[in-house]
């Protein structure tokens, strides 16, 4: 069976998810600290970590960094407590695999735990007549007290977004519409000849919708392989495609099986591309933004560092945006010699709120999706709100 390593400075939880796996078979292993969990994951055979964001001295974060330049294709859960994590985008672009919040379910844990560390099975056919399988029993995880309640069921967003649908619709400064996605980790999104374009980090890969009738019909799905999409941008007949694990673009040819022409290596991990139809815009992790001559060798053309670290970039025509997922917060930027915050903004939209995964805007609008949620939703700019924070 597959060795789990538990990373986890409470003792209590470390034995409640290893009692929890060792049940099924799994064999276990535990640290308490940063150090202690690179030690192990460099000294034994790991198939798995679960890696809890907070901990002591080096935190989950730094821990996650360290574990991809010794084993870069062991599968890494990150664990936390509520309003502790950056949202699943963001941990995804430093290398993470997946994300747990606590308290969560035997089932949730098992469930992750199974899809991380065993080969996919072809389902089988009940044989004709055999009763239906019962439903599965839900078990609460036994975790130390003073983790906060349970997060709102899906149902409650489901109702919310009905209702959002129906009362929004139609009106103009304030219009929001939800669409039903075909994938839920959507990282980028990207509007291109009348199209939209959203890449999913988990499934490594593109999906492109067109508008038909009020709706988005899926056009086609691009399969990618081993690329976990962080950012891309059309420009001259070719896709830029970033992969903030490898640290690296790749160029891509806009053609029907987006054939992949060659990579560039680049110091940071790259969390967003955008094009302005003269040069290519990359945005680290670290808030360093480079502009990009389309030339054999992408060369720097210019520089900034933006103090508010973004995940997401996009120019308009008079400034530059960027958002931070984990907050949701949009900054509007004067395009000066240090590009200046002119303005935070801040979505009111009629949902639960969701981390901010990827944005764009079309024709006055913005088009959002949120971490976990298989949806997109386009807005009118009333629901963008001018905040101090």
């Amino acid at each position: 069976m597959p060795k789990i390593l538990i990373v986890d400075d409470e003792p209590d939880m470390r034995l409640a998810v290893k009692n929890v796996l060792k049940l099924r078979g799994y064999e276990v292993a535990e640290a308490g600290d940063g150090p202690a969990a690179l030690d192990t994951l460099a000294r034994e055979n790991i198939d798995l970590v679960l890696l809890d964001i907070r901990l002591p001295g080096m935190d989950g974060v730094e821990v996650l960094e360290k574990a991809r330049k010794i084993k870069n294709d062991v599968p890494i859960v990150m664990i936390s407590g509520y309003g502790h994590i950056q949202s699943t985008v963001d941990v995804m672009k430093l290398g993470a695999s997946e994300y747990l919040q606590k308290p969560f379910e035997n089932a949730q844990l098992v469930h992750t735990v199974r899809k991380l560390t065993e080969p996919k099975k072809a389902p089988t056919a009940p044989p004709p007549g055999a009763p239906a399988a019962p439903a599965a029993v839900k078990e609460p995880v036994p975790v130390p007290r003073g983790f906060g309640l349970r997060a709102a069921g899906l149902a409650l967003v489901l109702v919310a977004a009905v209702f959002a649908y129906k009362f929004f619709t139609g009106l103009h400064s304030s219009y929001f519409k939800i669409y039903p996605a075909a994938s839920s980790n959507i990282s980028v999104l990207l509007w291109d000849n009348k199209e939209l374009w959203a890449g999913d980090w988990l499934e490594q890969a593109i999906y492109r919708y067109q508008p038909v009738k009020g709706a988005l019909e899926l056009k086609k799905k691009y399969s990618l392989g081993n690329v976990h999409i962080s950012g891309f941008a059309a420009a001259e007949g070719k896709l830029y495609l970033a992969d903030a694990w490898k640290k690296t673009i790749e160029e891509r040819k806009l053609d029907d099986k987006l054939t992949f022409i060659k990579s560039f290596n680049f110091p940071g991990r790259i969390s967003s591309l955008f094009y302005d139809g003269e040069y290519l815009w990359s945005c680290d992790s670290a808030g360093a933004v480079l502009l990009h001559k389309l030339d054999s060798g992408l060369t720097v053309a210019a520089s900034f560092k933006l103090s508010n670290r973004p995940d997401q970039i996009y120019k308009t025509k008079g400034a530059l945006w960027s958002a931070v997922s984990s907050t949701g917060r949009l900054y509007k930027h004067k395009l000066d010699d240090k590009l200046s915050i002119a303005g935070i903004y801040a979505l009111k939209l009629p949902l639960p709120r969701q981390p901010l995964s990827a944005f764009t805007w079309k024709g006055g609008r913005l088009w959002l999706a949120g971490d976990g949620t298989a949806e997109l939703y386009e807005t009118g700019k009333a629901l963008l709100v001018k905040t101090d924070e």
